[in-house]
């Protein structure tokens, strides 16, 4: 998560969504750009530019960190931040989501049946929701969505609203050699699996408008 006093705006981080990418573009507003380097671990870092959240290992337990629920940090900002500074974050459709969710944290490289091994993952509850960094309760808080799918956009976007230099080649690719690219989507899933996640994934497959695989 992002807070800079300097630009007046709070990135929230969601999962699976080029989350650290987007984080490691935005931060430099957050710190003295002259101590700035790019790096994708981050300790806490605060300052008078702003906050930036933990990015590592046993993240849970800082007191600022990567993945925090928006009311989180509404509740530590206090009103007079969160209220008046722009928020957004980066959102994904939910079935390629879960897919690099699966390559990212499952135990894939021993699995006899790939696709197989996604469905019974998905089966056991491994739906990865995350509507509390961009919902509190069940109202929408942030200004803003980037969608994955059209991230340059997005970020071009951000940067126009917020006055500061849009430079896509500053955003970095991170985590993206876990995925086998050549299967495509709707490979992945039998009836069984969208039913799951339709259900689960049925505010953002409305709001945002996204599409089942077909």
């Amino acid at each position: 998560m992002l807070i800079s006093h300097r630009k007046r705006f709070i990135y929230t981080k969601t999962h699976k969504t080029a989350g650290t990418s987007i984080e490691s573009y935005f931060e430099k507003y957050c710190m003295k750009e002259s101590d700035w380097s790019y790096t994708v671990l981050r300790d806490i870092t605060i300052g008078e530019e702003g906050i930036i959240g933990y990015r590592g290992m046993n993240a849970k337990d800082k007191y600022w960190r990567n993945h925090m629920p928006a009311s989180e940090i509404r509740n530590k900002t206090g009103p007079s931040i969160w209220d008046k500074y722009f928020k957004f974050c980066v959102i994904r459709n939910p079935f390629d989501k879960l897919i690099s969710g699966f390559y990212f944290t499952s135990d894939k490289v021993v699995t006899h049946d790939l696709i197989m091994g996604f469905r019974n993952w998905i089966k056991s509850g491994k739906t990865q929701l995350d509507r509390n960094k961009y919902m509190i309760g069940e109202k929408i808080c942030m200004d803003y969505f980037i969608k994955y799918e059209e991230l340059n956009a997005g970020v071009k976007e951000v940067c126009d609203k917020l006055n500061i230099p849009f430079e896509p080649e500053r955003i970095p690719e991170i985590n993206s050699g876990y995925r086998d690219k050549e299967i495509p989507v709707k490979a992945f899933y039998d009836d069984e699996t969208i039913t799951i996640i339709s259900k689960a994934y049925k505010f953002e497959m409305e709001y945002f408008n996204y599409d089942i695989p077909r």
